[in-house]
């Protein structure tokens, strides 16, 4: 008997300590870590150095925005690094690192997947719902709603923020395509650091300099006069 309230308590003691840790502890893996994104750095820059300026990288085409120069481990394992990032896709996390500015000034960065996969799966809600998609509510310049009501939805599609953890809506825009609205993390950022910018700068780059993250399927970015986060338009980038 007093073996098996011991047994009782011991489980009952590693139930509580899992509860003491916050979920992105016990999920290691799925974080984010300036750490780890600086070792690939480190890797890159060695296997450039030593290649003669090629980098580690498989090209895919067709990809949207910030995807196009994905990091190809089987070049980096195990001569510049002894493993996988444990947070990364192929080993099994939820982040593609990519590398951004190839030509220039390379810089190893982290995509969000899941942000794919919630929009793959929304993609495929619309396929199987009719050829035409189906508008709603004109959300800014060529930036819409869906027609919740058409695609029975009860509320508008929505992410996880990769920067705050906050939801972040899903508009379609004219070109065919999802669009993530990042435009709330962007304008926290610019608003934490006291930046400032002119009408018709794309200010998505704020994201990136300031944490580890691309903003993957985000429209362009500038801000309004009074330097808040608006949806870039050609009259903006004009100047008029």
């Amino acid at each position: 008997m007093r073996s098996i309230k011991l047994s009782m308590l011991m489980i009952a003691a590693v139930l509580m300590a899992g509860c003491l840790y916050p979920e992105s502890e016990k999920a290691g893996n799925q974080v984010p870590g300036e750490a780890q994104v600086e070792m690939v750095q480190n890797a890159v820059d060695k296997y450039q150095e030593d290649s003669e300026g090629l980098l580690p990288i498989s090209t895919k085409e067709n990809q949207r925005e910030y995807l196009e120069y994905q990091i190809d481990f089987e070049k980096l394992v195990p001569n510049y690094l002894d493993e996988r990032p444990a947070n990364s896709y192929e080993a099994g996390g939820k982040y593609q690192y990519v590398i951004i500015d190839a030509e220039d000034d390379p810089k190893v960065k982290l995509a969000d997947l899941s942000i794919t996969e919630e929009v793959r799966s929304l993609t495929i809600r619309l396929d199987a719902m009719g050829e035409y998609v189906h508008l709603g509510e004109e959300i800014g310049p060529n930036v819409y709603q869906l027609d919740l009501g058409f695609y029975k939805l009860s509320d508008n599609p929505v992410v996880t923020s990769p920067y705050s953890s906050s939801s972040l809506n899903v508009y379609y825009n004219g070109g065919q395509q999802f669009v993530v609205d990042y435009r709330e993390d962007i304008g926290r950022i610019i608003e934490e650091n006291n930046l400032s910018f002119e009408t018709g700068e794309d200010v998505r780059h704020v994201l990136y300099e300031y944490t580890p993250v691309v903003p993957i399927y985000s429209p362009e970015v500038t801000v309004d006069d009074k330097n808040r986060p608006i949806f870039m338009t050609s009259r903006h980038k004009s100047g008029q």
